[in-house]
């Protein structure tokens, strides 16, 4: 293991130009870590791991903000996060802290949370000579699904005020508080819960995963779930790039994506 102290990390923060105050920081970060071998063993591990901080809360409260200022996403990391990076930086060193059922756990996590910490672009296995990438909930296409119900809802809200003779329409222009009261407090929740009621009921268990072809680096699109009566599959689905025509193969529940081999090919 190679021994790195402070005297050597210092001038390169400084030759990256990292701000003097955040250089500063660093030091009271950096001088408890590298007396503990292996280094490194940052803080955060030592919290989360170890229990046994190694800064206090005001240093680690004053250099995330430090972190977050100069645009550093470190610092906003949630603990899942934080563990991933870390058991993935202990398996590279070849001391694991987790077994492989547990990682993979917290990847499935994470990904299903759409993190970008455990979401990677296209990549080959030199083992399976299968090229994947990791899928993403499409949520622009979710909401997107909503649109239709909700059209729906307000067609027949505004029908219901023609014929009642604007009755609804004198409720929402009350007095304050009574009119926002009557739109927000009624009004939109019900076009909420029937909007979703209507969507739910035509597309039940929607889940829309989006990925770039590992071939080309176009992205797809696939849907899960049923629409009306029809059912759809819920696990895997199979959909042919439109750009180079190649067979992906969508899986749900892995969050990931992978190129079919042509007929006539080895796998």
């Amino acid at each position: 293991m190679v021994q790195v102290t402070e005297q050597q990390i210092l001038p390169q923060l400084a030759a990256r130009h990292v701000p003097h105050s955040l250089r500063n920081l660093l030091s009271l970060w950096i001088n408890p870590l590298i007396s503990q071998p292996p280094f490194p063993s940052l803080s955060l591990q030592s919290f989360y791991y170890d229990g046994m901080p190694s800064i206090t809360d005001e240093e680690f409260d004053l250099l995330k903000d430090e972190l977050v200022w100069s645009g550093s996403k470190v610092a906003v990391l949630s603990s899942d996060e934080q563990r991933f990076l870390e058991a993935q930086m202990a398996f590279n060193k070849g001391t694991p802290i987790m077994s492989n059922e547990d990682f993979d756990k917290l990847k499935l996590r994470l990904k299903e949370s759409s993190s970008a910490i455990a979401l990677q672009g296209p990549r080959c296995s030199i083992r399976s000579r299968i090229m994947y990438s990791d899928a993403q909930v499409d949520y622009l296409k979710l909401v997107a699904l909503n649109i239709p119900a909700a059209l729906l809802v307000l067609f027949a809200l505004f029908s219901i005020d023609d014929l009642t003779g604007f009755e609804v329409t004198k409720f929402i222009e009350l007095p304050q508080p009574w009119g926002p009261t009557f739109v927000w407090g009624l009004l939109l929740p019900v076009i909420y819960v029937l909007a979703s009621s209507l969507t739910n009921l035509a597309f039940k268990d929607a889940l829309v995963l989006k990925a770039k072809c590992p071939s080309c680096g176009t992205e797809n699109t696939s849907y899960f779930g049923d629409i009306f009566v029809v059912a759809g599959s819920r696990d895997k689905n199979e959909v042919a790039c439109p750009n180079c025509k190649a067979k992906l193969s969508f899986d749900a529940v892995k969050r990931q994506v992978t190129v079919q081999p042509a007929a006539g090919e080895a796998a």
